[in-house]
């Protein structure tokens, strides 16, 4: 059992390196070669798991050269054009190109769901959708039915940049507060302002930027029976 146990141990680091060596971080990023390649380690892993007469060395090498494999050819890909993946345009000036569908089996049903989930209800609304290599899809609205800007509208506004998490689950966050150039004695006196004298009844205080503060008290529940 505990053979087993270490030799699990070992297998998941070196999986989890292999993913970590093909630059991705979400199993949403990857290419079709690459989630080929990480389903074939998959497999291979399995293996000396549970049968102790596989020697660990020999995934070792074979998780290697795939990840090799994969390394080597993004970079001849990135080099090369024709190798490299090319967006596909699905709908160009509001015209819907049936052919560009059929080519990469994209159902028009598909189409018009991904465009509502892009908040479109209408793929007259459209004026291009594009097939990203990543396998996304990108919609590019009408004018008539895009989100003014703050510029366009001539309105004044100002970058709050991010909101830094002073106070977690009731404790100081001293990075958060030095990233906001704030001190702890200021939140604390930011928090008597606000009616709170006690950490403990914080369950989220954040301050962007701008100086916008955010305090999301401890929830307390009234006890009920059945």
């Amino acid at each position: 059992m505990a053979t087993i146990l270490i030799r699990t141990i070992i297998v998941y680091a070196i999986l989890m390196l292999a993913i970590k060596l093909m630059g991705k971080r979400q199993i949403g990023e990857l290419q079709i070669s690459e989630f080929v390649i990480t389903l074939i380690i998959a497999e291979l892993v399995a293996y000396p798991v549970m049968d102790s007469d596989i020697p660990l060395i020999f995934v070792l090498v074979a998780v290697i050269t795939l990840v090799a494999i994969e390394v080597i050819m993004s970079y001849i890909s990135t080099k090369t054009k024709m190798l490299r993946p090319s967006p596909c345009i699905l709908i160009e000036k509001g015209e819907i190109k049936q052919e560009n569908l059929k080519a990469v089996r994209f159902a028009l049903n598909e189409l018009i769901s991904e465009i509502r989930l892009k908040n479109y209800p209408d793929i007259s609304m459209i004026d291009y959708a594009i097939l990203e290599s990543n396998g996304k899809l990108s919609v590019i609205p009408k004018a008539e039915y895009q989100n003014a800007t703050l510029t366009q509208l001539n309105l004044a506004y100002e970058n709050s940049g991010i909101a830094h998490p002073v106070i977690i689950n009731g404790e100081l966050n001293p990075q958060s507060i030095a990233e906001a150039g704030k001190t702890s004695e200021w939140v604390l006196q930011s928090l008597s302002e606000q009616g709170y004298n006690s950490l403990s009844d914080i369950f989220l205080m954040s301050i962007d930027n701008a100086g916008k503060i955010f305090i999301c008290p401890v929830q307390t529940y009234k006890g009920g029976g059945k």
